[in-house]
């Protein structure tokens, strides 16, 4: 039962402050949905299978024996070796193909993420510009109760928008550093099976 009603004191106690900062909480909301949900797709993207070059130990035998590779990585060899009669432009092009296909789908992914970003402080501030408005607004109404009561909700509602801004974009920056560094990783696997697959195909027929 104390569990309970703790847990049920915390609930009020979010509503209350979700509350306090006004609609703009509600853009913040649907921001913050929009951020993590597009991060978390993007971090299980570039994590699933093995496009960072895990198996790359395994990359000589599937250049031999291009049915036998496996994951994402040896579908995209398995594209780019097909056909009878493979020439060194063919393996790049079809190369520059598997480039554009997965690393453009983790550059949308995020372009949306840093674009929410960037936009999660900025719809904090404009929070915060409007609470000091109230703020002002009840500031012309004189002394009082009714006017000092407008001057706190406008401070409330100035604070907690610049830190409800900065608490959604500070977890998604972090996510997008890692997804970024892992689509460079992506990037130089892809460079590095070409290379090889270059250099055991073609170069051992001059």
């Amino acid at each position: 039962m104390f569990i309970l009603a703790e847990g049920g004191g915390l609930v009020s106690e979010l509503i209350e402050v979700f509350a306090a900062g006004g609609w703009i909480m509600l853009m913040l909301g649907s921001v913050a949905f929009i951020l993590y949900v597009t991060a978390f797709a993007s971090f299980a993207y570039v994590n699933r299978g093995n496009l960072t070059g895990k198996d790359s130990k395994n990359w000589a035998k599937w250049i031999e024996q291009p049915e036998t590779a496996e994951g994402r990585m040896g579908e995209a060899l398995q594209y780019v070796m097909h056909g009878p009669r493979l020439t060194i432009k063919t393996v790049q092009r079809r190369f520059a193909e598997v480039r554009l296909n997965i690393l453009s789908a983790i550059d949308r992914r995020l372009l949306v993420v840093n674009t929410l970003v960037a936009a999660a402080p900025l719809a904090g501030l404009l929070g915060t510009v409007m609470g000091m408005l109230t703020m002002f607004n009840g500031l012309a109404q004189g002394g009082g109760a009714a006017a000092m009561t407008r001057v706190a909700g406008g401070m409330k509602e100035a604070l907690i928008t610049t830190q409800t801004g900065l608490t959604i974009a500070l977890p998604g920056l972090f996510i997008a550093l890692i997804v970024k560094s892992k689509r460079d990783r992506i990037s130089a696997a892809l460079t590095q099976l070409e290379s090889q697959i270059l250099c055991a195909r073609f170069h051992s027929d001059h």
